[in-house]
């Protein structure tokens, strides 16, 4: 209940006011439903919607492409959806510096059309074609190229976003040396929407490579194999290098994406080609195998990430499970998907994850096993802090309540550890 007395009073007000459209439409996730969604065209109408669900307390889901709205917790709450699609855009461009500035809610694929007809390339490598600018910051969801883009944040110069008090605020900028103190731009990046509504970024791009090609071998899934391949990974022109297997199939399948000057290219494959024959394939190979992962269609579906020196293990523990695996041995990054009897082998997964020194997060799950299952885990033993930093940016937890962290009570220690997490 609101301070108005009635749920959703304030919200109603605001809309008017604004003439912001608030339209009948269900949208479910786990734990819960909307039925309402606004959609806010400048980030000027976004504060007014959310300074009055956080009078109303009306929680809010945050929404871009839809493409990932099953990964998550158990909802708590839910008033109003939030479609961002409203506020979209390429609006600044700046093709003799790299960089460029694009509003949330424009699709990643726009993005990367723009920057290319400069010979440009934007370093971002989310799955799908209707993945936002800010649902891939929010989700820090990134691909196989991030073997060679690193991790989303190492893109963003600088954000501007509205918090839980509804209040506009910038980080960073469009040059890359211009934070001093916190860099909160990267704190933002993978909080899933529940610190604060990214409405846009400076983005720093890459030139284009002069040749690309991509190849694909077949091979046996040993660890002697597979070590000499991740170790090949390291040639300086291997953008991506994809390792699918499964236990029911004899042979793995490995896919290689080259990208540099023409004689570098050759030069790296070269290497491949002497250690196992390796056949041209569609360029666009890799971008099939990213989007792939997202659309697995299966019950089941996780992303572990783990010591590189690791990953081969962890493969054998998804494999012996009975899942299917496309992996980027480079970055230790393992994509699984498939059917399981029950819940307990995918804590076990969890486990061995975290032994082999990194994390295992469940993207799809039976919805009845998320009482026992927390899709995120212990966040690499943050979780603490993370429900700290949830209760001072989002006192309300009005922002996509439950779905990513769930408020628990006050810890000292964490609070004394903020300092240290924001640098």
């Amino acid at each position: 209940m609101g301070a108005t007395g009635e749920r959703g009073a304030a919200i109603s007000a605001s809309a008017s006011e604004s003439s912001v459209e608030v339209r009948e439409e269900r949208v479910s996730v786990p734990g819960g439903a909307v039925d309402r969604v606004c959609e806010p065209r400048n980030v000027g109408e976004l504060e007014s919607i959310v300074r009055a669900a956080g009078i109303d307390r009306e929680g809010l889901l945050v929404m871009g492409g839809r493409t990932r709205l099953h990964w998550a917790n158990r909802a708590q709450a839910l008033g109003l959806g939030i479609s961002m699609s409203g506020i979209s855009g390429v609006d600044e461009f700046e093709p003799e510096e790299g960089v460029l500035h694009a509003l949330a809610g424009t699709p990643v694929q726009e993005i990367r059309e723009v920057a290319a007809k400069e010979g440009w390339e934007l370093p971002l490598d989310s799955p799908g074609q209707l993945s936002t600018l800010g649902g891939t910051i929010a989700s820090a969801i990134g691909g196989p190229r991030a073997h060679l883009f690193g991790p989303v944040k190492d893109a963003v110069l600088g954000l501007e976003v509205v918090g839980g008090d509804g209040v506009a605020t910038k980080c960073g900028g469009r040059v890359v040396k211009n934070v001093t103190g916190y860099d909160m731009a990267k704190l933002y990046c993978g909080s899933y929407g529940s610190l604060a509504i990214v409405t846009g970024a400076w983005l720093r791009l890459r030139p284009a490579s002069a040749k690309r090609i991509t190849l694909r071998a077949r091979s046996s899934n040993d660890k002697e194999r597979f070590e000499a391949i991740r170790a090949l990974s390291k040639l300086t022109s291997v953008r991506a290098l994809v390792w699918s297997s499964t236990r029911t199939v004899g042979k793995s399948e490995i896919t290689v994406e080259f990208g540099g000057s023409a004689e570098g290219v050759e030069h790296d494959r070269a290497k491949f080609n002497q250690y196992i024959p390796f056949e041209e394939i569609a360029e666009d190979t890799v971008d099939h195998l990213r989007d792939e992962r997202s659309r697995t269609g299966s019950p089941v579906a996780l992303r572990a990430r783990v010591l590189g020196t690791r990953c081969h293990e962890m493969m054998e523990v998804v494999l012996d499970a009975g899942l299917r695996v496309s992996a980027d041995p480079g970055t230790g990054t393992i994509h699984a998907s498939g059917s399981l009897p029950g819940p307990s082998i995918l804590a076990l997964i969890r486990e061995r994850a975290e032994q082999a020194g990194g994390f295992a997060q469940f993207e799809t799950l039976p919805d009845e096993w998320r009482d026992t299952l927390d899709v995120f885990g212990s966040l690499g033993g943050t979780a603490s802090i993370v429900s700290t930093l949830k209760r001072r940016f989002d006192p309300a937890g009005i922002l996509n309540p439950g779905r990513f962290v769930t408020l628990g009570p006050s810890d000292g220690d964490a609070q004394a550890a903020l300092q240290g997490d924001l640098t």
